[in-house]
């Protein structure tokens, strides 16, 4: 691919990307200040976040030594911006409209979610925020197309309980017919099933002692399970252990889905739709000549299943492998010192928009860290990047 001018190919995608996904944010600043445009100064950061750049330093320093190349795809009558306008800027956006802008982007990469796991779950960005907030870092809420491996939708909440609200919120802002919606301890209410069921969706939510009686009901129809877990027993599908083995780790999981009857739910459950079965999940893990066991209960709306039932729940954990740990291990999330709330959410997502491009660009085989330096280096594999972002290409 060859380097191309501002009316080239690739620095019209480059424009475009900003301008048909972003060009509904408000410029936060007055007429008379905006010495860069708001599309220049988001193309930049961008390019910068892909090329490895993390923080407002990181910002600047790319687009000076890359200037040569910016101006190649972009009108800049005043040169490229300096970390404090980086700052400034990206501090003043409005996070959920931001966020928004990248759930309309996401969307028109996304292919239909029906049979697909969709994993919701939290983290946080630990570095931002702690120093400034008394240790309280910036916690995110997921949600996560596994087979994809695209993130649909992000929303910031305040801590691990604050992600019982926002859950419902982000459902009804996606396309999820047909798919079944995984979601750990925190979001197992019946406000989080209710909204998974209006959008069309299945859920299988991982049930902890929080739930009172509903907790206690499911515990104890299991009970006769737990003390005789090799017998059969009427009514239950039992699924055939399941081994995996790896680092001198041997875990062997055995499943039971048992069909659960309105009649005898205890009134709490009454507010739950399509409720239909509860499955106990056994995890044995022997380390090290050590055995431990863990017990693990779910709420589910699809039929007692115990081997596909399995299946969903340890597809939930793709959101950690597929998404968290490439946050903090390829693009540094959790070392990055943000101190500004909104700063640090809008930081987030040019990362994870950052982070999509670089897995969708086909011809580079290597892990991120690499494609990060290679974008770096190479303006012609940068713009390739770029262009990944579009479903027409």
């Amino acid at each position: 691919m060859e380097s191309q001018g501002r009316g080239g190919r690739g620095g019209q995608v480059v424009v475009q990307l900003i301008l048909e996904h972003f060009g509904e944010l408000k410029d936060p600043r007055v007429a008379r200040t905006r010495r860069h445009s708001l599309s220049n100064i988001l193309v930049m950061a961008l390019c910068a976040v892909i090329a490895g750049a993390d923080g407002w330093e990181g910002l600047a320093e790319f687009a000076k030594a890359r200037a040569q190349w910016l101006a190649s795809v972009l009108d800049m009558p005043n040169g490229v911006p300096c970390a404090d306008t980086f700052r400034r800027v990206l501090s003043a956006l409005r996070p959920e409209a931001f966020e928004a802008c990248m759930r309309r982007w996401v969307q028109a990469l996304a292919r239909e979610v029906s049979g697909e796991v969709v994993a919701v779950d939290g983290k946080s960005v630990r570095g931002a925020l702690s120093k400034a907030l008394a240790g309280s870092p910036l916690h995110l809420v997921h949600v996560w197309a596994t087979e994809q491996r695209l993130l649909l939708a992000q929303k910031a909440v305040a801590g691990a309980p604050g992600e019982v609200g926002a859950i419902p919120e982000l459902l009804e802002q996606l396309q999820l017919r047909g798919a079944v919606v995984t979601v750990d301890a925190n979001g197992c209410t019946a406000k989080v099933a209710q909204a998974v069921v209006k959008a069309g969706a299945e859920y299988v939510l991982h049930l902890k002692g929080n739930r009172g009686p509903l907790y206690a009901h499911v515990k104890d129809v299991f009970a006769q399970v737990q003390a005789n877990p090799e017998e059969t027993h009427p009514g239950v599908d039992t699924h055939s252990r399941s081994v995996s083995k790896g680092h001198g780790r041997r875990e062997v999981r055995t499943a039971w889905a048992l069909a659960l009857r309105p009649e005898d739910l205890p009134a709490s459950a009454r507010k739950w739709p399509r409720l239909r079965t509860a499955v106990l999940l056994r995890r044995e893990r022997t380390l090290k000549g050590k055995t431990t066991q863990e017990w693990h209960y779910y709420l589910s709306s699809l039929p007692p299943q115990a081997r596909k039932l399995t299946r969903l729940i340890r597809s939930h954990w793709g959101v950690e492998n597929g998404l968290h740990w490439c946050l903090d291990v390829c693009m540094g999330e959790d070392s990055r010192t943000i101190r500004h709330f909104n700063g640090a959410q809008n930081f987030a997502v040019l990362s994870r928009i950052a982070l999509t491009l670089l897995r969708r660009e086909p011809t580079h085989k290597a892990g991120v860290p690499t494609r990060r330096k290679r974008a770096g280096w190479d303006g012609d594999y940068l713009l390739r990047v770029l262009l990944a972002g579009f479903p027409e290409n």
